[in-house]
C-alpha cells in the first residue's frame, strides 16, 4: 500500500462549497484537509478499491490524470465527495469541542437547529452522496467505459476489509442486514 495520506486530496474546500453548501460565504477553515481526508477514507476508498484509490490521488497529485480518469474526477467523484465532506462536516459546524465541554455553536443573526432538524439535514446530505455515488459507480461499470477503468473494485494487497457476507451495516443510524 502507497502512502497517499501525504499527496493532495482530491477535492479543496473551496470546490466542496461551491458544490455542496446553501451559503457560498461558508468559513473555508472548517473544512479542514484531515475532514477531506476522512472523507475519502470513509467513503470514497471502500467505494473505488484501494487499488483505483491510490492511482487517482497519485495522478491528480502529480497532474498526471488521464483523460478517463479526469473526467470521472471532474463529473462524477468530486460532485459526490463535496456531499461527503459536507456531511463529515456538518456536526463541526453545529457543535464546538472547547475546554469546557462541547458547545452548540449560535450566532446573533440565527437560532441552531433542534437536534430533530439537524438529523433531519444530515440525513438528506447523505442522501445526495449516495445519490451522487450510485449515479458514479454506474458509469465506472457501464459498458461504455468496458477497460477504462481496470482497478476498479481491486485491492492488490488484500489490506481492505470484505464487506459483504453476513456482516450487517450501519449507514447514518440505520442497520442494515
Amino acid at each position: 500500500m502507497a502512502n497517499v495520506r501525504q499527496y493532495d486530496n482530491l477535492i479543496t474546500a473551496s470546490e466542496v462549497v461551491s458544490k455542496s453548501f446553501t451559503n457560498q460565504a461558508t468559513d473555508l477553515a472548517l473544512i479542514s484537509n484531515e475532514l477531506i481526508t476522512i472523507a475519502e477514507l470513509a467513503h470514497v476508498k471502500p467505494m473505488l478499491g484501494l487499488d483505483m484509490y491510490e492511482e487517482l490521488k497519485t495522478q491528480n497529485h502529480n497532474s498526471t490524470l488521464t483523460a478517463v480518469n479526469t473526467t470521472l474526477l471532474t463529473h462524477y467523484l468530486k460532485d459526490a465527495l463535496a456531499w461527503y465532506v459536507r456531511f463529515e462536516v456538518m456536526n463541526e459546524m453545529q457543535y464546538n469541542t472547547t475546554s469546557a465541554g462541547l458547545v452548540v455553536n449560535v450566532s446573533e443573526f440565527s437560532n441552531p437547529a433542534n437536534v430533530e432538524q439537524f438529523n433531519q439535514m444530515k440525513s438528506d446530505t447523505f442522501r445526495k452522496a449516495q445519490v451522487l455515488s450510485d449515479d458514479m459507480l454506474a458509469y465506472i461499470m457501464h459498458d461504455d467505459q468496458n477497460n477504462d477503468y481496470p482497478l476498479f473494485g481491486q485491492d492488490g494487497d488484500t489490506s481492505m476489509p470484505v464487506l459483504d457476507g453476513d456482516m450487517a451495516k450501519k449507514m447514518n443510524g440505520i442497520i442494515f442486514y
